[in-house]
């Protein structure tokens, strides 16, 4: 990279997910340079790179933006404040990625997809479509398709709720597992089957919820997804019934267990995989595919769909 030019990228929210995987992301990379970031606690920020006087920290976006003039913006605020970060990176000409959801509610989601630079500069952190096992996992789980059903299960309750305690403010989160994880699942399953037709939602609490049980289907197919952000374990597989057999997907351990027997194994961190692939198109590095804006507004809907059907159940009945 001696005498290229590098990309510049600043964050905007410098708490867990960004110290987490998009820094570390960004620092990977030699034709990335970090100039700035932003926290609505501008200490956090500035603690975050006291070791990096070069790069500029503060709580404003606008001063972000006025600043350190970046090339692309990771946005990892609560869902609240994605919104206003966003359209005003956008309205500014710089490429954006923004994590999931687009925003707290279905209106703000559809005010950032709206926007006329929204195809061309703006991504949404959605990486398990790019997993390696998808492909060939897509492969045997549409023939002769019977059931599908998606599990995640989590201790996130537990291990993020003192970093980002916004998650039960139900205004600011604009929903609970399911918008913050569904988003995930229903991804991978519009990815592999299209698009879904909603039919039931169970939840654990009318106000945020830790479990949720959807119930839906895939052009006929009866497809279960079950969420669970209070668990003890971590756990995320896709099994399909077929008249060959039962195919898995097992996400958190890396393996495609097909009805034959077959284990396919896969490596690396595929959380990551859209980071990486939005840096390689906003540094011209290689062409990538990234969930648009619009995507992403397609996946909100369906849990907004989910959210209008919703039924409070007890934990235990979802743990059945």
């Amino acid at each position: 990279m001696s005498g290229a030019r590098r990309t510049r990228f600043a964050g905007v929210g410098c708490g867990r997910v960004f110290q987490r995987y998009h820094l570390p992301c960004a620092d990977a990379r030699d034709d990335i340079e970090p100039v700035g970031a932003v926290d609505l606690d501008a200490g956090r920020a500035e603690a975050l790179f006291a070791d990096r006087p070069g790069v500029w920290t503060g709580s404003s976006v606008d001063r972000l933006l006025k600043e350190t003039a970046p090339d692309v913006i990771s946005v990892c605020t609560p869902n609240d404040a994605h919104a206003e970060a966003v359209l005003t990176a956008l309205d500014a000409g710089v490429a954006v990625l923004c994590e999931k959801p687009l925003a707290a509610g279905v209106d703000a989601a559809r005010a950032i997809a709206a926007h006329p630079d929204a195809d061309r500069l703006l991504g949404v952190n959605l990486p398990y479509r790019f997993h390696e096992l998808l492909k060939p996992f897509t492969e045997v789980a549409r023939d002769g398709t019977q059931e599908i059903e998606l599990t995640f299960v989590t201790p996130g309750d537990r291990v993020w709720r003192a970093c980002t305690p916004w998650y039960g403010d139900a205004r600011r989160a604009g929903g609970g597992a399911l918008l913050d994880l569904g988003l995930h699942a229903l991804d991978i399953l519009v990815t592999v089957f299209g698009r879904p037709d909603v039919h039931s939602c169970e939840v654990d609490s009318a106000e945020v919820e830790e479990r949720a049980r959807v119930g839906l289907s895939f052009q006929g197919v009866p497809a279960t997804l079950r969420i669970d952000r209070a668990g003890r374990r971590l756990a995320m597989a896709v099994t399909v019934r077929t008249t060959s057999g039962t195919h898995v997907l097992d996400l958190r351990r890396g393996e495609l267990r097909l009805a034959d027997g077959t284990v396919v194994e896969a490596g690396g961190r595929p959380e990551l995989a859209a980071i990486s692939g939005w840096f390689d198109v906003v540094t011209g590095t290689a062409p990538s595919a990234i969930a648009t804006a619009q995507e992403a507004l397609g996946l909100q809907l369906l849990v907004q769909a989910a959210y209008e059907r919703a039924r409070p159940v007890s934990a235990a009945a979802l743990l059945g």
